[in-house]
């Protein structure tokens, strides 16, 4: 029953668009024929790897469909989710599996995108489950592929950025003769490992404006405000989704009111209003700052304003969800594999 005819077969169902029947298929199999399988297929793209000219085995193989068939089948295995909060889905074996897929796929189609984006769609499916360890582990198997991919870059020093700024403190921490780091030095080299990242991301590609949005945050939590205002000004003019531009205008905001130029702090702030009304976050600012100038009745209308605006809000304050990945981005993601997926 567990031969390579069935398995082949039962990717290429995956492939004709029979996803749910051949994701409950892959069910019957142990990790044993499992693994067995996927020697063959490795072995056979190594054999073709030393001579190109030879009858190749895997011809006619939906490697794509054979990724994302393990993909789903590592989801169909976690367990469901129970009550508001939902627990951590991390990758499991059947996702180790895709990625040895993916490798195959990389090597046999050295060219294509689908490998990047199947990396990035993981990384950003643990970012969002909050699996850090896994979405970094990753990222990094990822970028040994594809050093010079900037998307990659960004993508794992947005998970660093996420992991660093939830640190929290050791239980050890304290306890005489413990040599835990604190939570401040756990963030700070998190925050620096992020750094490293989005600069080598805009070493590569210097328009990817959402990397110097991110780099400007990071150097302003590692306190470096000059060097994160000029990174984040420096953003604005490639920004194109409006919710970016308005983060920006409310980090630079930030930033010369931390400095105590509260004139230009409320310019920004009230840029950031006008582009989200219905966003909380900018309000508040833009009230804060008013009152430290000394313009209480300005700062309470702006506080009034805002809080009515955000009791008739149809979206999400951005500021909310700048540190996680959305849901809809995610959701692309995996749209445009499953498609690619499909013969």
């Amino acid at each position: 029953m567990f031969t390579r005819d069935v398995y082949y077969e039962l990717i290429r169902s995956y492939a004709r668009g029979e996803r749910p029947q051949a994701v409950a298929a892959l069910g019957a199999w142990s990790e044993r024929d499992l693994a067995r399988q996927l020697a063959s297929v490795e072995d056979a793209a190594r054999a073709l790897e030393r001579c190109p000219s030879c009858p190749n085995s895997l011809a006619g193989l939906p490697l794509k469909a054979a990724v994302m068939l393990h993909w789903d089948r590592d989801r169909a295995e976690q367990p469901p989710p129970e009550g508001v909060e939902q627990p951590r889905r991390c990758p499991g074996p059947h996702a180790t599996i895709a990625s040895r897929f993916a490798h195959v796929l990389a090597r046999s189609v050295p060219q294509g995108d689908f490998v990047r984006r199947f990396f990035r769609m993981v990384v950003t499916s643990c970012q969002w489950d909050a699996c850090f360890d896994a979405a970094e582990r990753w990222a990094g198997e990822a970028i040994a592929l594809y050093p010079l991919d900037a998307e990659l870059l960004l993508a794992r020093g947005s998970v660093r950025e996420e992991s660093a700024t939830l640190a929290r403190e050791s239980p050890g921490v304290g306890v005489p003769g413990s040599v835990e780091p604190s939570a401040e030095a756990v963030r700070r080299e998190g925050w620096k490992h992020a750094r490293r990242d989005l600069e080598e991301a805009l070493r590569l590609d210097p328009g990817l404006g959402l990397a110097r949005l991110r780099l400007g945050r990071v150097l302003w939590r590692l306190g470096e405000p000059e060097p994160a205002r000029k990174q984040l000004e420096q953003a604005l003019p490639s920004l194109r989704a409006t919710d970016h531009v308005y983060l920006a205008h409310l980090f630079l905001g930030r930033i010369h009111q931390d400095a105590g130029r509260l004139d230009e702090a409320i310019g920004e702030y009230r840029l950031a209003v006008a582009l989200h009304p219905s966003a909380l976050s900018a309000a508040v600012a833009l009230s804060s700052a008013l009152g430290l100038a000394g313009d209480a009745d300005a700062g309470r209308s702006a506080l009034r304003q805002g809080l009515e605006s955000a009791g008739q809000r149809r979206a999400r304050d951005p500021h909310w969800d700048y540190q996680v990945v959305k849901a809809v981005e995610l959701e692309s993601l995996l749209d445009e594999l499953y498609r690619e997926a499909l013969e």
